[in-house]
């Protein structure tokens, strides 16, 4: 053996239980208009994803939209729509748009005031 990690308090303590086990799907380039890497990566999520069903879970991640935040429901929609052509998203798990009622309904806490609605995704 040539490596070894040893995380009884050394400066990598914990980073494997703190982990969030998302295999990432590039959204954030796309704020910055990175769409290749958006692309890249969810070919890449993709192929995880497909030979690895036992140890790969869809999850729905909530986007909610604030009054005076820094992206609206028009942009929110249109982001997450190429995200999810550049991603290759299945249909089934393609975003999806709330209100703010229903985003009130999938996330109960989600700051009330100024809340137009919200964006979901998928992430793997």
């Amino acid at each position: 053996m040539k490596v070894a990690l040893v995380e009884m308090q050394d400066f990598a303590q914990g980073t494997s239980s703190r982990s969030t086990k998302l295999v990432h799907g590039g959204l954030r380039y796309l704020k910055q208009l990175q769409v290749g890497v958006v692309a890249e990566t969810g070919r890449e999520r993709a192929i995880v994803y497909e030979n690895g069903p036992h140890v790969t879970t869809p999850e729905r991640m909530l986007l909610p939209m604030h009054k005076g935040g820094t992206f609206g429901k028009f942009t929110t929609s249109i982001g997450l729509t190429m995200y999810d052509t550049l991603a290759g998203v299945k249909k089934s798990e393609r975003k999806k748009m709330l209100n703010s009622k229903q985003t009130l309904e999938k996330e109960p806490l989600v700051k009330k005031d100024g809340l137009k609605g919200g964006g979901t995704y998928v992430e793997i």
